[in-house]
C-alpha cells in the first residue's frame, strides 16, 4: 500500500477528506485545486445527520466546535419583518439536528481544518494553481496498470486512482465519460446565492427567511459582528438572470438581481442598495440549482472515480458537507478493504473497491434526487396565499419540533455508517 499514488482532484471538502483517509493507509496522495490557493471562502455550511459521527471519527470535533457559528435557530418572517415561526438549534450532538444544525460553520473554516489534518504529512502534497489537461488509462487489471495524466503545465505523471472531487461542473467527470457522453447536470428550476452586506444593530443573529410572491425568498445569517450575508433563493425560470450569470459580469448579476428583488418588502431596498453599491457585496456568488444523474455503475471508470457533488450534487440540499465527508471515508474503505486481498492486484483492488463504494453509498447519496413538485410549491410558494399556507405550516412544525430529524427521510435516518478496519 505504501507504493499506492493517488492523484485527487479539487480542494474543497470531499477532496481534502479523501486525502486524509488515504494517506492514512500509506498512500501517497497528490491533492490539487485549481485556484492559486486554498479556496478558504463561501457561505454557511452545516454539518448534519451521519456528517456528524463522521467529523468526530476523523478527531476533527474541537476544531469545528471552536469555529462554528453560533446560530440560535431559523425563523420565518413576513414582508413586514414579524416572526411567524421560529425552529431553535437541536444541541443533541448526535446528529439529530434542527433547520440550523449544532454544527454551523464558514465552508472556508471547514476546508482549512481538513487541509490541516494533511499539512506537513510526509505523503501528502498539496499543489494549487494546478489542473489537468487530459489523462489515459492502462486497460485490464494488470500489476503495471496506470492512469497517465497530463497537466496544464506540460508536466506528466503517473498514478494507480484518480479522485475526481472537482465539483457539479466537473472537467474531470467529462473526460472519464468521454467527450460525447451527456451532461449528467439537471436543472431543477431554480437559482441560490449569496452575499455580505454592512450589518445593521437590528439585524437578527438567527437565520431570517422572508418568502415573497413569485418563488422569491430573501434571507439572512450573521457569522460576524461587522456583516450581515444575504441569501436568495429563487423558483421557477429566468431567462435574464441566466443570462447574466452565462455573461461572467458582475454588475450585470447585480442589476439582474436588484430588479427581482427590488420593492419586494422586509429589507429588500436595503440589500438591493447594498448589492448595487457597497464593496462588501463583491463576494457576490449565484448559481442554478442542479442535480447530477448519472447510470448506475457510472461512478468509476477503470482507476479513475468520482467523488461528492461530481457524482451526486444536490444543490443546496443540506448534506452537500455531510455527504463529502461520508463519501470520501466509504471510498477509502472500500479501496482499502479490496486492497488487504492477496488475491488481487492493486489495480483490480482500485478497480472492485470503487464499484463498492458506489454501491454502498449510491441509495442514500442520491435519496433526494427528483424532489416533487408539490413539496417545491410549499417551501417556496409563488403566491401570497401560498406563504400563508407556509407560515401557518411552520407555526405547527415548531411547535410540535418537526424541525428536528436524524436524516432527510427514513432511508438517511436508518442507513448505517459502515465501519472499515482496514483504515484503522
Amino acid at each position: 500500500m505504501s507504493a499506492l499514488k493517488v492523484l485527487v482532484v479539487g480542494g474543497g471538502v470531499a477532496g481534502p477528506a479523501v486525502t486524509y483517509w488515504l494517506s492514512r493507509i500509506g498512500a501517497q496522495v497528490t491533492l490539487i485545486e485549481r485556484s492559486d490557493k486554498m479556496r478558504a471562502s463561501g457561505q454557511q455550511v452545516d454539518l448534519r445527520g451521519k456528517g456528524v459521527p463522521m467529523m468526530k471519527k476523523m478527531g476533527m470535533e474541537a476544531a469545528v466546535m471552536a469555529a462554528c457559528v453560533h446560530e440560535p435557530g431559523m425563523q420565518l418572517i413576513d414582508r413586514n419583518g414579524r416572526t411567524q415561526a421560529f425552529f431553535p438549534v437541536a444541541k443533541s450532538g448526535s446528529g439529530k439536528q434542527g433547520i440550523t444544525s449544532e454544527y454551523e460553520i464558514m465552508r472556508g473554516d471547514l476546508v482549512k481544518i481538513l487541509y490541516g489534518l494533511t499539512e506537513g504529512h510526509e505523503n501528502v502534497r498539496h499543489l494549487f494553481n494546478t489542473t489537468i489537461k487530459t489523462f489515459t488509462q492502462d486497460s485490464g487489471d494488470g500489476p503495471d496498470s496506470k492512469v497517465h495524466v497530463s497537466f496544464e503545465d506540460g508536466r506528466e505523471e503517473d498514478f494507480d486512482l484518480v479522485v475526481a472531487a472537482d465539483g457539479t461542473g466537473s472537467r474531470t467527470r467529462k473526460m472519464m465519460l468521454g467527450a460525447d457522453a451527456p451532461d449528467p447536470r439537471r436543472d431543477c428550476g431554480g437559482h441560490i446565492g449569496y452575499f455580505s452586506v454592512p450589518s445593521n444593530p437590528e439585524d437578527s443573529d438567527r437565520g431570517t427567511f422572508c418568502h415573497l410572491p413569485g418563488g422569491r425568498i430573501i434571507g439572512t445569517r450573521k457569522d460576524i459582528p461587522e456583516l450581515t450575508r444575504v441569501y436568495m433563493i429563487l423558483r421557477g425560470k429566468r431567462p435574464a438572470l441566466n443570462a447574466a450569470i452565462s455573461s461572467g459580469n458582475t454588475q450585470e448579476l447585480k442589476k439582474a438581481l436588484a430588479d427581482i428583488y427590488q420593492g419586494g418588502g422586509w429589507q429588500c431596498d436595503r440589500f438591493m442598495d447594498a448589492l448595487l453599491h457597497a464593496p462588501e457585496a463583491d463576494d457576490i456568488y449565484f448559481t442554478k440549482i442542479e442535480e447530477v444523474h448519472l447510470a448506475p455503475g457510472s461512478w468509476s471508470k477503470g482507476q479513475v472515480v468520482l467523488l461528492g457533488d461530481s457524482a451526486h450534487c444536490h444543490t443546496a440540499g443540506g448534506y452537500g458537507c455531510a455527504w463529502g465527508l461520508v463519501g470520501a471515508y466509504v471510498l477509502a474503505g472500500e479501496i482499502a478493504t479490496a486492497l488487504k486481498n492477496k488475491d488481487l492486484t492493486a489495480p483490480a483492488a482500485i478497480r472492485q473497491g470503487a464499484k463498492a463504494y458506489e454501491e454502498t453509498f449510491r441509495p442514500v447519496a442520491t435519496s433526494m434526487h427528483g424532489g416533487h413538485d408539490w413539496a417545491e410549491d410549499l417551501m417556496a410558494p409563488k403566491t401570497s396565499i401560498g406563504i400563508w399556507i407556509l407560515h401557518r405550516f411552520a407555526k405547527m412544525a415548531s411547535f410540535f419540533n418537526w424541525g428536528e430529524m436524524e436524516g432527510l427521510d427514513k432511508k438517511t435516518s436508518n442507513w448505517k455508517l459502515p465501519e472499515y478496519p482496514a483504515l484503522e
